[in-house]
């Protein structure tokens, strides 16, 4: 599957894209269940650092990583072939590879404000896969961000926060981030993704729903691109990497000389042999 020249155009004016899943539904139900399957108790984590998980505790404390962020059920999306061939148009190169992929469970109470994830420049897919509502604290964004500077609108948030009397702390739990001009908000169905530019300036609602909101986003890298987060082997089981197909294996790089990005190096070190996906 390739963006069609009307949504190509969308994604490169506006900087993000909704698009219609190309894979069947029980990829999206086979997730959901995998959830199901190894949530705890929100009481029982003390774990959490990051701000990404709610019921899906970290492997270990610190960590951006739960025991489902590259399990075989949301690895079957990242890596379906609709799926890496947008990547690849996107990307404007055969040899892409998956960087990494992740869950981000938006917890009851809690928001992300306004922010610019990179000034590099790649595409993020994001799949909601237990949907997103404004209820549930979905994806707000400014069209048309990701092209010039942040700062205008970084300062912009900035003074709109000082004069309705936000506190100076980011990530207040019980508050959403304010209102900026010309925000859109990207409401979405578990049988849709979003397509972005990894510089458009975005935030979320306020969850004030009772559930976390689970979204699974992950990105590609081209084949240049000295930017590798995983050795795939060193983390993946060996049930799951014999189930999946040749084509996925090729899109980890499974068994390719290259080193791991220096921004990663301290991670995979403290993580080495800690962290591990496979069939859930």
């Amino acid at each position: 599957m390739k963006l069609s020249s009307s949504q190509l155009e969308a994604y490169q004016r506006d900087g993000y894209v909704i698009v219609d899943c190309p894979f069947p539904q029980i990829l999206t139900m086979n997730c959901l269940k995998a959830v199901d399957k190894v949530a705890v108790d929100p009481a029982l984590i003390s774990t959490d650092t990051r701000r990404n998980h709610y019921r899906l505790e970290p492997q270990i404390p610190g960590s951006y990583w739960c025991a489902l962020d590259h399990s075989l059920p949301f690895l079957q999306i990242m890596l379906h072939p609709e799926i890496h061939e947008m990547a690849r148009q996107l990307a404007g190169d055969d040899d892409v590879y998956l960087r990494n992929g992740g869950i981000n469970e938006l917890a009851p109470d809690h928001s992300f404000w306004w922010h610019r994830d990179s000034e590099m420049v790649y595409t993020e897919f994001m799949h909601y896969f237990s949907g997103a509502s404004a209820a549930q604290g979905c994806l707000r964004v400014i069209p048309g961000s990701h092209i010039g500077s942040s700062e205008p609108f970084k300062e912009e948030a900035e003074r709109r926060r000082k004069d309705q009397g936000y506190p100076d702390e980011y990530w207040v739990d019980g508050l959403a981030d304010v209102a900026l001009p010309g925000e859109v908000t990207l409401e979405v169905r578990p049988d849709q993704f979003i397509v972005r530019d990894s510089r458009i300036y975005h935030a979320t609602g306020l969850n004030t729903s009772r559930d976390g909101r689970l979204m699974s986003h992950w990105l590609f890298r081209h084949g240049a691109c000295d930017d590798h987060r995983f050795h795939f082997e060193d983390v993946l089981t060996e049930e799951l990497i014999e189930a999946l197909t040749r084509e996925q294996r090729d899109a980890l790089w499974l068994g390719r000389d290259f080193e791991i990005a220096e921004a990663y190096r301290e991670e995979r070190e403290r993580e080495k042999g800690k962290v591990m996906w496979g069939v859930v």
